[in-house]
């Protein structure tokens, strides 16, 4: 996991963020820096880097959360990183889900101590709703003072109801995802946010949704770096299809799919040996 080379203590005529083209800060290779989600199948469409925004979306109930609490147990036990939650639909019952994700009762107090850091949205009354800016400053702590290197978001819908009155969703999404944007730069982490699709996806089906038809704008789709769709056939019992819909670094992934069987008992993901087109 490589780190962006950090600024130098002074700038070009002392003017902020100008230099030439030879002292400009580059980021090293993303081929060579980007970790794995601990499954071969899913790495060869997608892996993590610092600076990365992901954008997961799919039909409500087809396994979005359980899908990326896999992915943070995975990325923990194969590579020591660190994640911060906010999950305020399932911060009840998160520490139980994880520990049967993470089946391992003898090393499971280490990861959900050291590893592991979770936001509540329980805090003391307030009729302001928590917006993106609340989350993102308690973020910082966690990167700064913990070591996070990823920060998932879910749902996006928890926050929405903050959007001011006088601006339009489209151009509320689109001021959040800048910021969001600038966080993975600024502070060198990666941060996937859930989005649930359009309603009228979520209750009529009968197409896998795309980037495209998540709720509220196509931002969604035009700002993330990559964008995974989780999906769930109802005519395969217990199997699940990840796709990478995007893709906008090399070395990040490529388009494609991943398939998955789910206990449904305990939620844990096992990639279908070498299923992936």
């Amino acid at each position: 996991m490589g780190d962006i080379v950090p600024l130098p203590a002074a700038f070009r005529h002392d003017q902020p963020g100008y230099f030439t083209l030879a002292d400009l800060p580059q980021r090293p290779s993303i081929e060579e820096h980007a970790w794995g989600t601990g499954w071969w199948e899913l790495d060869q469409i997608f892996r993590f880097y610092i600076g990365q925004f992901t954008i997961v979306t799919g039909v409500a109930g087809h396994g979005k959360s359980t899908f990326l609490l896999n992915v943070l147990c995975n990325i923990a036990r194969k590579s020591s990183v660190k994640s911060f939650m906010y999950v305020p639909e399932n911060e009840g019952h998160v520490q139980n889900k994880l520990r049967v994700i993470w089946n391992d009762d003898a090393t499971f107090p280490s990861f959900a101590g050291k590893h592991c850091f979770v936001q509540s949205a329980v805090q003391e009354f307030d009729s302001r709703p928590h917006n993106l800016k609340w989350v993102l400053e308690r973020a910082i702590v966690a990167v700064e003072r913990d070591g996070v290197k990823v920060v998932l978001i879910d749902p996006w819908n928890e926050l929405d109801r903050a959007r001011p009155r006088d601006t339009t969703m489209t151009d509320y999404i689109g001021e959040c995802l800048m910021m969001l944007k600038d966080f993975c730069r600024t502070f060198q982490v990666a941060v996937v946010v859930v989005a649930h699709p359009t309603k009228a996806i979520n209750e009529h089906g009968g197409r896998i949704p795309g980037l495209a038809d998540i709720e509220g704008s196509m931002n969604w789709f035009n700002k993330c770096d990559n964008g995974l769709i989780v999906h769930r056939d109802p005519d395969k019992a217990n199997t699940c299809q990840v796709i990478s819909a995007k893709v906008r670094e090399h070395g990040a992934g490529k388009r494609g799919s991943a398939f998955f069987f789910v206990d449904p008992e305990t939620g844990i993901y096992t990639p279908q040996h070498g299923a992936v087109l």
